[in-house]
């Protein structure tokens, strides 16, 4: 619970009033969003990496699977 805080000049005239929930939502959403920011490395998601890999046409298949013909010997 937060109790509103009265912010004034220097011969004590009050200047603003900052609202019981306005300082309760402020500090829970500094709260969470400082949480979303900090993800451990094991829960991040990490992207395909089949863009940069050389061995990999447009389909996102190596050049050995690409071939659709297979031999039986």
């Amino acid at each position: 619970m937060f109790y509103p805080v009265k912010i004034t000049d220097k011969k004590g005239k009050v200047k603003k009033v900052l609202p019981s929930k306005k300082l309760s939502k402020d500090y829970w959403d500094s709260y969470f969003g400082g949480l979303k920011k900090k993800v451990p490395l094991h829960l991040q998601k990490k992207g395909p990496k089949a863009k940069d890999d050389p061995n990999l046409n447009n389909d996102g298949l190596s050049e050995s699977q690409d071939n659709d013909e297979y031999s039986l010997d």
